[in-house]
Order: C-alpha cells, then sequence, then structure tokens
C-alpha cells in the first residue's frame, strides 16, 4: 500500500471517529434540552448542542496540536514537516475542518432564517400560505410541496467540493490541477457569477429597501470584479507542476458563492458584517496563495502594490459596520438607517477602486 492510500486511510478514519463525536454531541445536547423543558413556543432551545460542539471542536484541535508539536500518540518525531505523510495528512485534516465550520456557519443561519420567518408569521397572524410558507395538505394527498432546508442544499454543493478536492490530491497531477482550475472552474464560476447578477437585476419586486438593494449590488459587483482579477493572476503566474494553491483557488470560489447567497438571497442582519470579514480575508488569502506558490515579492515594491492597504481598507469598513449595526439596533426596517450603510459602503468601493488603479502600474512595471 502507497503513502497516499495510507494517509488517505487515516484521513478517513478520523473523519469516522469525529463524525461518532459529532453524533454523540447531538443526542447529548438534544437529551438536555428535552430534560430542562426548555421549549418556546414548541421549539426547543438548541445552545446545548452548540456548546457541546464547541468544546469537541476545542478538544479535536488541542489533540491535533499536541499530536503535530510533539511525539503525540503515533512516536512520531517532533519535526514532523519533514515528513511528507504527516504534512499531506494535517493539510487534510485543515481543509475538512474548515470545510466542516463552513457548513456548520451555513447551517445555523438556515436555521436562524427559519425560525425568524415562522415567528414573524405568527407575531402577524397569518396562515402558511400568507407567511410564504405551503399550506399543509391532507392525509394521504399527493404532490405534497416541502419547504428544502437552505442548509441542505448549501451541504450538498459542499459534497460536490470535497468531491474535487479529492480527486485532485488522489489522482490529478499538478500540471492537470492547473489546467482544470484556470479552464473549468474559474470560467465556470465567472457564468455563474453573471447568471446571479442578471437574475438579480431582472426582480423586479422585492421585499428589501432601495439601501440594501444599493449595498448589495455594491458588494456584489465588487466581489464578481475580484473573481475576475483572481482568474487574471492565476493565469499570469502561470502553472504547470509548480501549481500546488488548488485549495486556496477552490476555497476562494467556495466563499464567493457563499457570500453572494448571504447577501443576495436571506435577511440575515449580519450578512453585510460577513460580507466585510471576507473582503478583510481575500488580501490574507492571497498572500497564502503567493507563498504557497513561492511568488517572489520584488523588493523595490511599492508599499501602495502590496495586499496591506487593502487589508487596512476592509478593517475600516468592517469597524464602521459595526458602528452601523449598533445605530441601528434592531430596526432594520428603516431606509434612513439602512442609508447610512450604503453610504459607507459606496465610499469603500470607490477608495478600493482608487486603491486597485493605484497598485497597477507598480505591477505592471
Amino acid at each position: 500500500m502507497d503513502s497516499r492510500s495510507v494517509v488517505f486511510l487515516q484521513v478517513m478514519a478520523a473523519i469516522a471517529v469525529v463524525g461518532v463525536l459529532a453524533f454523540l454531541v447531538f443526542l447529548v445536547g438534544r437529551a438536555l434540552s428535552r430534560s430542562k423543558g426548555a421549549v418556546s413556543e414548541g421549539a426547543p432551545n438548541r445552545w446545548y448542542p452548540y456548546l457541546l460542539a464547541a468544546l469537541l471542536l476545542l478538544v479535536v484541535v488541542i489533540l491535533g496540536v499536541w499530536q503535530f508539536s510533539t511525539q503525540g500518540l503515533m512516536g512520531q518525531a517532533v519535526d514532523w514537516r519533514a515528513d511528507s505523510r504527516a504534512m499531506a495528512f494535517f493539510v487534510i485534516m485543515l481543509v475538512v475542518g474548515g470545510l466542516g465550520l463552513i457548513g456548520f456557519l451555513v447551517y445555523l443561519i438556515a436555521q436562524s432564517s427559519r425560525h425568524n420567518s415562522i415567528a414573524q408569521g405568527r407575531a402577524a397572524g397569518a396562515s402558511p400560505a400568507s407567511a410564504g410558507m405551503p399550506a399543509p395538505a391532507s392525509e394521504g394527498s399527493e404532490g405534497i410541496v416541502q419547504p428544502t432546508s437552505a442548509g441542505l442544499r448549501m451541504l450538498g454543493l459542499l459534497a460536490l467540493l470535497v468531491a474535487f478536492l479529492l480527486l485532485n490530491w488522489v489522482y490529478l497531477p499538478r500540471a492537470e490541477q492547473y489546467l482544470v482550475v484556470l479552464r473549468l472552474i474559474y470560467p465556470a464560476s465567472l457564468a455563474v457569477a453573471l447568471v446571479l447578477l442578471f437574475d438579480k437585476a431582472a426582480r423586479g419586486w422585492n421585499v428589501k429597501g432601495g439601501a440594501e438593494n444599493l449595498r448589495e449590488w455594491l458588494l456584489c459587483d465588487a466581489m464578481t470584479f475580484l473573481l475576475i482579477l483572481g482568474f487574471l493572476n492565476l493565469q499570469h503566474q502561470g502553472g504547470g507542476e509548480k501549481y500546488a494553491a488548488v485549495f486556496w483557488d477552490v476555497l476562494y470560489v467556495a466563499l464567493f458563492f457563499l457570500i453572494f447567497w448571504l447577501l443576495d438571497r436571506t435577511r440575515t442582519r449580519f450578512r453585510f458584517l460577513v460580507a466585510h470579514a471576507y473582503l478583510i480575508a481575500l488580501p490574507l488569502l492571497l498572500l497564502i496563495w503567493r507563498t504557497v506558490q513561492g511568488v517572489a515579492v520584488p523588493v523595490d515594491l511599492s508599499w501602495w502594490s502590496t495586499i496591506w492597504p487593502f487589508l487596512f481598507l476592509g478593517i475600516i469598513a468592517f469597524v464602521l459596520e459595526i458602528i452601523v449595526l449598533l445605530i441601528q439596533g434592531r430596526d432594520e426596517g428603516n431606509e434612513s438607517k439602512q442609508g447610512l450603510g450604503a453610504v459607507k459602503d459606496a465610499i469603500y468601493v470607490a477608495v478600493y477602486g482608487i486603491l486597485l488603479i493605484i497598485a497597477v502600474p507598480e505591477v505592471a512595471s
């Protein structure tokens, strides 16, 4: 059995153990919720499973750090980075953990949106049909329309993402990984992004106010333009056998669609804050991408042509978004308060564009 097969079996065993523990966390949390009798209008209190899940995540992280920083359970040497199998195992577990956290966040957002819509419908005294939910059908009837969980839909896409990463890691050489990402992933992502933008433009009726729509358009357009720049960056740097950043490119595309969906398809109160956190993460992802690829930064490169102006601008916009949320409170329907966030985002996108223009001559030279 070759080293890749051994590492793959180790990863699958670790995932199975974590999956069993997560299922036990679910059962224990459900039992605690029911035993405490924490029921609010027929819905159990859900903070017990989240607390146990956070504790489980903490234990897994501690064990992982201990395993790879000391001799650990396997009796490995302290310098585990010299072992390619250990390094591959560590990277794959980071990938699985990151995808699991993304799926967990999607599930939380979907559940929160669902409970909020149900609570609003009950508060308004509306019927299920008027609240946007299918009316219950009589027993034995056919063709019953059931709502599909947004979390389940996102997890379905996440499963394809994991399968694609495993395909690249197990089978494809680096040169073919580069071609797949350059000629398939990025072009298909840009096409889907344009379709989403056209769909957004074709909607003549919307429950969101004008300021909210303006903010969504500003951020979605900016994100799509940055996706185009990501494709050009990949094409400019080249690939071949030196390409080793398939995970980071796929992660970038997956995060793009996740944030786009949050902005366009939900009314979550913190969706703009999450979008600004994503824009903060983009320069850091580019830094990691360049480090993995071994891209050397010229010594005489101007500071304005590095990632740091964009990172600091993103942090400033993130802090201002927190202030906007504090000013709004829970009165999200107030158009004048939403206008404050729209002005802030318009200035942010304008300054971001100016920084891109300033950076281009330095990079081009």
